[in-house]
């Protein structure tokens, strides 16, 4: 099944002086004999390899190498099975979730915290896509390796499009064995005519990553191997047809569970209760008094600000608060809408990046007197939302302020404006000179989506067509080349999720604005793409991290950034619904899976009355400071970027985390019925479960295990009705059932 591919098989064991490889020991598997012996320092190794079709996958293989020391002992030691790539080239695209896409072989800024382009050599309209010092093949000539551990990624595997080839090559692998989590490397030749993809276990770095420097002392160290002690390796490796990059994610999205197999949810407070405890939470804590807006962060950094346009939230949380908020939160919503065009709004139509203490600041982070500059991804969000929420009070009967409608339009004559004099948005513009300071990347994806919303909202053909030119160009020079970049502000132009996300959703309102089924196989290749940075498995964390003690799981927890490696509740900064939109419009499940995982793992790093989350951070296990009530963090570590003693640690904060989880129970259906064939999927922290089933009626079981009563969204339709486009603001006309505490409700549908 390797045929075509060059691949070779070969075990490898290694002796360090803490991270320093001292000595080593190999030998390459036998077609005619599935037992090696390797020699090193006076130790001896048995290594058996094993292999095993898989009966429903003719592409796959199941391998396992067992090490074993049959004499003498060896101290600070791990062991790897590799494969060995023999026609290797520098034009093959490698993947490694959430931590590599190819292989992040492009030209490097190496920067502190926070990078910002800035030297004459490294800005332009048409630069190359350029990252911070993160792990990476080499763009240019020397050594050449990626080394990470399996905490590094999303889901432990790695993947390569074989260019010449035209074949795909996918190696899932587990956390790790009994020597703890395991090691994942790709190394390069010289020449880079060959390339090793191999698994140690224990994982042991010659360095590590920590933030913008990927050349940080390596704390890992080996294991002390005694006589009979022995380690198995476990491996799936797929060998399969591939034409392009995206057959490659495709392939991945249907096997990156088929190891793990699916996770079991586990149920810890409803949606409804969660936006209870927020709505709460942000007119307590994030309501600025003097200025009359809801604050973006609790943060008095200037770096970060009071107010940040979109992104984090600005003019994003005002969303959900206008459609199902309080008076309260409608009333203060509509102050920060105010406060949106009345003060950060700038002459050109642009806002400004960030508001702090009166004070309008651009998005230059290391250059405060740089007002004019600002990431356009954070304008694109405003076009994006600000459309939707004028929909929703046009939906709702409720008046428009006055000046709001022609806010908007001037945004979006300014985003024409721009891609009228360059063919792209960019990444980077003053705001006041209409100019792109750095392009070259897909940060602003978003305003597709802004765009063409505002076409079909105002009736503006000249919005519309720009909406779909850059959705097209996005495609091209991003989703099909198997990248996203930029959409954080301080990233430089790192891939990233959020870009991605973006452009899923850019697609499918496409879609539906248009009614073009082309901008769908758009939208099912970016969900595959968004799926490789979201977490597929359960990650087992140490017996005393508090995630551990308070059964915190990580499947569907979002990666950042190839930078910022950790995970977080949710998307920044949507809810997701655009992965319901594409499963009702494709029957593919894989999309309406996709958003379970992601939107159940949310409510469960709130901060609760009933739950305070301890902080932890920094090895602080035994502390006495918690979270205030309603408060979320965005780290959900499985990767060491900030020490070990941080994985699976409470770092506190509040931040972008709540607004995705208001999103969520606004947006996304808590329980989703098939009239006709009675499928349900369970969203919410709620289980369901068909009772009674016949041509006329069907009842359903809806039970919630929780402590609080869970006001369910419920989304019933047949199979028929998945065809018709939902558009914006689609569950205010659907059911919510309200479920008490530890009880059940039986609901009734008429067929």
């Amino acid at each position: 099944m390797m045929s075509g591919t060059g691949c070779t098989i070969a075990f490898k064991l290694t002796q360090y002086d803490g991270a320093n490889p001292i000595q080593s020991a190999t030998c390459e598997w036998n077609e005619s004999n599935d037992e090696q012996q390797l020699m090193l320092d006076e130790s001896l190794w048995n290594v058996s390899y094993a292999r095993q079709s898989i009966a429903s996958n003719e592409d796959a293989i199941d391998c396992e190498a067992t090490f074993k020391v049959v004499k003498g002992n060896l101290n600070q030691a791990n062991v790897a099975v590799g494969l060995r790539l023999d026609s290797w080239s520098q034009d093959n695209y490698l993947l490694m979730p959430a931590a590599a896409y190819n292989g992040n072989r492009f030209r490097v800024s190496k920067q502190q915290y926070p990078p910002m382009l800035e030297h004459e050599d490294e800005i332009g309209v048409d630069i190359p896509t350029t990252i911070t010092d993160v792990p990476r093949l080499n763009l240019d000539e020397g050594p050449s390796k990626i080394e990470l551990r399996t905490g590094d990624l999303a889901t432990p595997a790695v993947g390569c499009f074989l260019h010449q080839q035209k074949k795909g090559l996918l190696l899932l692998t587990y956390q790790g064995t009994a020597l703890g989590d395991s090691g994942m490397t790709v190394e390069e030749s010289g020449d880079r005519s060959e390339a090793m993809i191999s698994i140690s276990a224990p994982a042991v770095r010659s360095s590590k990553y920590s933030m913008c420097n990927s050349k940080e002392l390596s704390d890992d160290r080996g294991y002390d191997f005694h006589e009979l002690d022995e380690v198995t390796i476990k491996f799936r490796l797929y060998v399969f047809d591939c034409p392009d990059i995206p057959t490659l994610f495709d392939y991945f999205s249907k096997t990156r569970k088929s190891l793990t197999g699916p996770n079991e949810l586990r149920h810890e407070i409803p949606f409804s209760a969660s936006w209870d405890i927020l709505e709460e939470k942000y007119n307590r804590d994030n309501w600025q008094r003097d200025f009359e807006f809801y604050r973006s962060s609790t943060s008095p950094d200037p770096t970060f600000g009071e107010w940040q346009t979109g992104w984090v939230g600005g003019a994003i949380n005002t969303y959900p608060m206008l459609a199902i908020g309080n008076d309260l939160s409608k009333e203060r919503s509509v102050k920060t809408l105010n406060f949106l065009f009345d003060t950060v709004q700038a002459p050109s139509g642009f806002f400004h990046g960030i508001y702090c203490k009166g004070n309008r600041l651009g998005d230059a982070f290391r250059r405060h007197d740089e007002t004019s500059i600002v990431l356009l991804r954070k304008n694109a969000d405003v076009l994006y939302f600000m459309t939707k929420q004028l929909m929703l009070l046009e939906k709702l009967g409720e008046p428009i302020p006055a000046g709001w409608k022609e806010g908007l339009i001037r945004a979006c004559d300014a985003f024409v404006r721009l891609w009228d004099k360059y063919g792209q948005f960019g990444q980077f513009v003053d705001l006041e000179k209409e100019e792109i300071i750095i392009g070259g990347s897909s940060s602003a994806g978003i305003a597709s989506a802004g765009l063409s919303l505002s076409g079909q909202y105002f009736n503006r053909p000249d919005y519309t067509n720009i909406a779909k030119l850059s959705g097209q160009h996005y495609y091209d020079h991003f989703v099909k080349q198997g990248v996203t970049t930029g959409a954080p502000g301080e990233i430089c132009q790192s891939p990233d999720s959020e870009s991605a996300f973006a452009l899923l959703e850019s697609y499918v309102v496409l879609y539906e604005t248009t009614g073009d089924r082309k901008w769908l196989g758009m939208a099912e290749d970016t969900a595959k793409l968004c799926a490789t940075w979201v977490v597929s498995y359960d990650f087992e964390y140490a017996e005393e991290a508090e995630f551990r003690k308070l059964d915190l799981r990580s499947t569907g927890a979002v990666w950042a950034s190839v930078q910022n490696k950790h995970a977080a509740p949710g998307i920044c900064t949507f809810s997701g619904a655009s992965l319901f939109k594409l499963y009702r419009a494709t029957a593919n499940e894989f999309y309406l899976e996709l958003l379970q995982d992601i939107a159940h793992n949310l409510p469960q790093y709130m901060s609760r009355e009933d739950r305070p989350l301890r902080i932890s951070w920094g090895g602080n296990r035994n502390g006495t400071t918690y979270s205030p009530l309603g408060w979320m963090g965005e780290r959900v570590n499985l990767s060491d970027w900030e020490g070990k003693e941080n994985i699976g640690e409470v770092a506190g904060g509040s931040c972008w985390c709540e607004v995705s989880c208001m999103l969520t129970y606004f947006e996304v259906p808590g329980v989703y019925i098939h009239s006709d064939t009675g499928y349900i999927c369970a969203i919410d922290h709620v289980d369901a479960e068909v009772a009674h089933n016949n041509p006329e009626m069907m009842t359903v079981k809806l039970i919630n295990r929780t402590n609080f009563t869970a006001k369910v969204k419920v989304f019933v339709e047949s199979t028929s009705e998945m065809a018709k486009v939902l558009g914006e603001n689609a569950l205010l006309d659907h059911r919510t059932i309200v479920i008490e505490p530890a009880s059940d409700y039986t609901l009734t549908i008429n067929k």
